[in-house]
């Protein structure tokens, strides 16, 4: 696998000001403290990132800020992939240019193709950047794009630009799915969009997951990986067990809105509630009902930043 593409990584939350723009400041925070805290890596502007609801003004910004952080960007990735290719050129570029090579692409979705049409789309955006540095994640998340990457496109894509197309997030939920990515192409950096996840892919020799929930279950998923790496079988599957249930309780709620939520509660800090439309917080009864969740199971977060 390639370079440090292994383990938990959080697809990182966005906070922001009251104006609704992106909070730099408390952003660089928390990854920080996901780094701190169990995290192998944090994938900056993706989905759980609110990414789709920023400029690309705004996410150059964001791509700043991470550099002017000083995070270690050998553990960071950045989503760049928009439905205009100029975009995701000029995104990847920007990632490229603060030093940090591995990017997470969505493929564009607006317009609803099959593996020739995507094919097209990654191969010109690779051809535009033209540069060796690159590593392409692969994006797939079908609930949101409406489109399947397929196991023969990413067949495709890693023989056509091995050194370059290195990984999948697969946020599809089908195990199926990820497993045959991983039979199909060993040694690729295949990662799970759940935790749930997270040891089946490790025992097909996947690369482990990449989680909105991780977040604020970094912890637990570290248990899971770092039982894996030990050849603890047992603790492995008891630690697998505990992130898969606090998984599942997590993901009856908005995905956004309840993340920023415990954040807000666990910080103090009234801001992390703060979404950009469509997205809207979590009302009072159904904050309540989080926080008995997180009570019932005995789930809490470390100290926050």
């Amino acid at each position: 696998m390639s370079g440090n593409l292994k383990g938990v990584w959080a697809a990182a939350l966005t906070p922001m000001r009251d104006d609704l723009g992106a909070d730099l400041d408390v952003m660089v925070a928390h990854h920080r403290w996901l780094l701190d805290g169990g995290c192998d890596g944090v994938a900056v502007l993706g989905t759980t990132g609110e990414a789709n609801s920023f400029s690309v003004v705004e996410r150059r910004a964001v791509i700043d800020a991470v550099a002017a952080a000083g995070l270690p960007l050998d553990r960071v990735m950045i989503g760049t992939g928009c439905c205009a290719a100029p975009d995701t050129v000029e995104l990847t570029r920007a990632a490229l240019a603060i030093g940090c090579a591995n990017v997470l692409m969505l493929p564009p979705f607006y317009y609803k193709v099959g593996d020739d049409g995507l094919f097209a789309a990654y191969d010109q955006v690779i051809q535009a950047v033209a540069d060796d540095r690159l590593k392409v994640i692969i994006y797939d998340f079908p609930k949101m794009t409406g489109m399947e990457i397929t196991t023969a496109l990413v067949e495709r894509l890693h023989a056509a630009y091995p050194q370059t197309v290195v990984g999948i997030k697969d946020s599809s939920g089908n195990w199926d799915d990820m497993r045959a990515v991983c039979e199909a192409v060993p040694g690729f950096a295949t990662f799970a969009g759940t935790e749930q996840y997270l040891l089946p892919t490790l025992r097909a020799g996947g690369a482990g997951c990449i989680s909105a929930t991780a977040n604020v279950t970094a912890a637990l998923c570290q248990q899971v990986y770092a039982a894996h790496l030990a050849g603890d079988a047992a603790q492995a599957d008891t630690a697998q067990d505990r992130a898969t249930a606090v998984r599942l309780m997590l993901q009856q709620y908005a995905a956004v809105p309840s993340l920023k939520e415990i954040m807000a509660e666990h910080t103090g800090r009234a801001g992390w509630r703060h979404l950009r439309p469509p997205l809207l917080a979590l009302d009072a009864a159904q904050a309540a009902a989080l926080r008995d969740d997180m009570v019932r199971l005995g789930f809490s977060l470390a100290a926050a930043a």
